[in-house]
């Protein structure tokens, strides 16, 4: 004679297997890095964001609007993860600016 498991006596394996799938997925939601995490070790996105800012404060009359505003536009580019453009714009406040980026990243490669 075969024995059935009851509904009730399956439920705890049932349990098990979601609750098992729920922490994995979890957990790969917490290794999965967002995009403005990402972009802020970018060094577009740190290290020229930094240079424009420093240089946009620098700048005197209508060029000082202009540039933050650029800086400003580059820090959303930023948060929506496309370093690229956001270069674009850190680079333009720096050129309003007159000043010369500095590359860090490849000095420190050079070292």
């Amino acid at each position: 004679m075969a024995y059935q498991l009851s509904s009730f006596r399956r439920f705890p394996a049932a349990f098990a297997i979601v609750a098992a799938s729920t922490l994995a997925f979890a957990g790969l939601m917490a290794t999965a890095t967002p995009a403005y995490a990402q972009s802020a070790s970018d060094y577009r996105c740190s290290g020229l964001a930094e240079q424009a800012h420093v240089a946009a404060g620098g700048v005197e009359g209508g060029k000082q609007a202009s540039a933050k505003r650029f800086v400003s536009t580059g820090k959303k580019l930023c948060e929506a993860g496309n370093e690229r453009a956001a270069a674009k714009q850190f680079r333009a406040a720096l050129k309003i600016a007159g000043v010369a980026e500095v590359d860090t990243d490849s000095q420190m490669a050079s070292r």
